[in-house]
């Protein structure tokens, strides 16, 4: 076994793959919500935003594919902690009284789940058309953003659906920017405080801003 498969496998390695590849999503979701904040503007804004972005395929497949190593990564990495974990207490306890974790922590594996499969829905809806009721594309290459974002959202389930899960997004990534800090090694009272109000920051951006767009497109606030 190379020295590198030792080092993923074990404790600290899987701790750093999932700091990193953390990060990279999480840079990733700004970006993406940041490019999504469009609908407030003219739909030619997002749409000639789409068209350079699908302009450059080779640059796009290129970052879809990092995208999804860093996934699969983060996930494999989780699991290689939880069977870690599994392995030192095999039997579990019979009253778990949370003394210092935090709820988000205590959610994550719920919440990981929940965001993983609103991935794959995501994608499907308005990456691929598959479950959206009108997908429309500017060309053979280019969706139509501003449409196919503000239509999709406005069929009521599919809106609340995006709400919930941007809020489980938001809790998801509140804990991981915190582990991250801790990964990091920062562990004094002003460091660990100054982590926390930066993550609360970055995650109320990211989640904050994303149910800002679903909540106004569901009211009608942006037609």
């Amino acid at each position: 076994m190379s020295w590198l498969a030792q080092f993923w496998q074990s404790s600290i390695g899987a701790k750093v793959t999932m700091a990193v590849t953390g990060v990279v999503l999480f840079g990733f979701a700004i970006v993406h919500m940041l490019g999504n904040l469009q609908v407030f503007l003219e739909p030619s804004f997002m749409n000639d935003y789409s068209k350079m972005l699908h302009g450059m395929p080779e640059l796009l497949w290129s970052a879809r594919l990092v995208l999804l190593g860093c996934l699969v990564l983060h996930i494999a990495s989780f699991v290689v902690l939880q069977r870690r974990t599994m392995a030192a207490r095999p039997v579990g306890y019979k009253m778990l009284t949370p003394q210092r974790s935090t709820f988000a922590s205590r959610a994550m594996r719920l919440s990981g789940l929940v965001v993983l499969a609103y991935l794959v829905m995501h994608i499907l809806h308005l990456t691929t058309g598959t479950i959206h009721p009108d997908f429309r594309m500017q060309d053979a290459h280019t969706p139509e953003a501003y449409h196919n974002l503000t239509t999709g959202l406005r069929v009521g389930w599919m809106g609340v659906v995006y709400i919930v899960c941007n809020a489980l997004l938001g809790l998801h990534l509140w804990h991981g920017a915190f582990s991250f800090a801790k990964t990091l090694g920062l562990s004094g009272g002003r460091q660990l405080e100054l982590a926390r109000h930066l993550a609360t920051g970055i995650t109320v951006l990211v989640a904050g801003g994303n149910v800002l767009i679903a909540a106004s497109i569901l009211l009608g606030l942006v037609k």
